[in-house]
């Protein structure tokens, strides 16, 4: 049921484009599309391998530790188990890539093909990723000096390319973006380990070019065939080197089970200020979320939700002549992971806000206090920029802010309709598809208001009236859901994992 249900919204997805295709308009320079690709890979890149330098990465489970660990196979036949199992995983995590044709295609004029192949490019580096982070750990961790010098070295060639970049885009001014593409495309930048080299497979494949298909791919089989050597043959046994990450791996899938930290402590911790120090009853829960973003907000966001602001910035700059509701519904799709990573999910998994004798209704409302500033902050750091570069009046941002609010709130009743109703049910698949499907039904009325008002209205004010639709029916639906789910943490069973 899942796999249809998924099916069905790749083929609205493909349709919809299609149907908003204009015949004869002009479409961006398809070397932007590949340099906000390899821009997009090198970030992902990046966060994902320097993992190694902390608690590493693993591809393997604890089962695997306890079964095939000890099953009397070849230890290179386990890592190329492994390997192949950790490249599925990777392909299922890009899986929100797919539901981006109906931008691109209107940007760039590209078939469904070409989606697939960035999703499959964004599976290769998330792989090599985490290959790169194992073998980074498996000959860091047991020697701090060894640690520091690569460390230094990783980033050091980061900085390099960097700083290559920056300079070459800040030559002409008058041509940022002109110059940041072409040096993202060029031939430097293309030497940017797993990323440099993905994207320009994926250049050469749109623009027909042989040999960057062929020095692309053939670095990336270099490297992946270097760290399986390190791996399988560097050292006397690659199962103690990564034991120790799958354990803390495992202990954190554990924990987050049985309600107790839902994130591993890392081996050591700066002690400062300790205490929250506010808040009586259930009012602590907003002040120790607030407490909780300051100690893990990088400049004044998390890092997960700059990530998203910066991407949806760079859309909006490839997709000027397409309006800002074009932005709007991308920036919804990534919404539903930023909430989906809110404090409030957390805080379910652990026992005290079940233990605290207050109303479930308010112990609920103040765990869910802390998400209504961070998303009014979040919102206006990703529009005002997005309503700059695209020329949207006042009026219309504004508008679109006030409805990605509601979408909060309508994701955020989502989660807990779920919780309320299914909290026991185990299987991660039937989870989802659950969560999917009451996602779509309760926004259905706000899709049906908004497009029946999208035809009625003038082009000029086509963009307010969808955006007022969407939030006259996202708010009540949303409230009404948290008032018949009120009771959900007065018994700690309900939501027993």
């Amino acid at each position: 049921i899942y796999l249809i249900f998924l099916a069905g919204m790749v083929v609205l997805t493909i349709v919809g484009a299609e149907k908003t295709g204009t015949d004869g308009k002009s479409y961006r320079d398809i070397r932007e599309l590949t340099a906000g690709i390899t821009a997009f890979y090198s970030v992902m890149f990046v966060i994902i391998s320097y993992k190694g330098f902390g608690n590493g990465a693993s591809l393997f489970t604890m089962p695997d530790v306890n079964l095939v660990f000890t099953a009397p196979f070849r230890q290179l036949s386990v890592l190329f188990y492994g390997l192949c199992r950790q490249l599925g995983a990777s392909l299922m995590v890009g899986l929100f890539i797919i539901f981006q044709y109906a931008w691109l295609n209107n940007a760039f004029n590209i078939p469904y093909g070409v989606v697939l192949l960035i999703l499959l490019g964004y599976a290769a580096t998330v792989f090599l990723a985490q290959v790169t982070a194992m073998v980074i750990y498996a000959y860091s961790s047991a020697d701090d000096g060894r640690k520091r010098r690569m460390k230094v070295a990783y980033i050091g060639i980061i900085l390099a390319f960097a700083a290559y970049i920056a300079a070459a885009a800040l030559g002409d001014r008058t041509q940022l973006l002109n110059k940041a593409v072409a040096a993202v495309n060029g031939p430097v930048a293309g030497l940017f380990p797993v990323s440099g080299w993905t994207g320009r497979v994926i250049e050469g494949v749109l623009l027909g070019s042989a040999g960057e298909i062929i020095l692309g791919a053939g670095l990336y089989i270099a490297f992946l065939a270097l760290l399986i050597g390190l791996i399988a043959y560097g050292k006397q046994d690659f199962y103690e080197d990564v034991l120790k990450s799958t354990e803390i791996a495992q202990s954190a899938i554990t924990a987050s089970k049985e309600g107790r930290l839902a994130e591993a402590a890392p081996s050591r911790v700066k002690v400062g200020k300790t205490g929250i120090g506010k808040g009586i009853g259930a009012s602590v829960f907003y002040y120790k979320h607030l407490l909780e973003n300051r100690r893990s907000r990088l400049l004044i966001l998390e890092p997960a939700r700059l990530i998203y602001a910066a991407i949806i910035i760079v859309m909006a700059i490839f997709t000027k002549e397409t309006g800002i509701f074009s932005v709007f519904t991308t920036a919804t799709i990534f919404q539903i992971f930023i909430v989906a990573l809110g404090r409030f999910n957390k805080e379910l998994t652990k026992p005290y806000i079940y233990m605290i004798p207050e109303p479930p209704l308010k112990k609920m409302l103040f765990a869910l206090a802390e998400s209504l500033p961070s998303a009014v902050l979040e919102s206006l750091i990703v529009f005002i920029p997005v309503a700059v570069i695209q020329g949207a009046t006042p009026l219309d941002t504004a508008l679109c802010i006030i409805a990605r609010l509601s979408f909060t709130l309508l994701f955020t009743s989502v989660n807990i309709a779920v919780e309320r109703l299914w909290g026991g049910v185990t299987s991660k698949s039937l989870i989802l598809f659950l969560y999917f499907a009451m996602m779509v039904a309760m926004a259905v009325p706000g899709i049906v208001l908004a497009a029946v008002l999208a035809t009625a209205s003038p082009e000029a004010g086509q963009n307010a009236a969808i955006f007022t639709a969407l939030t006259v029916c996202n708010i009540p639906i949303g409230l009404l859901v948290m008032f018949l789910c009120r009771g959900m943490l007065e018994y700690a069973e309900l939501n027993n994992q």
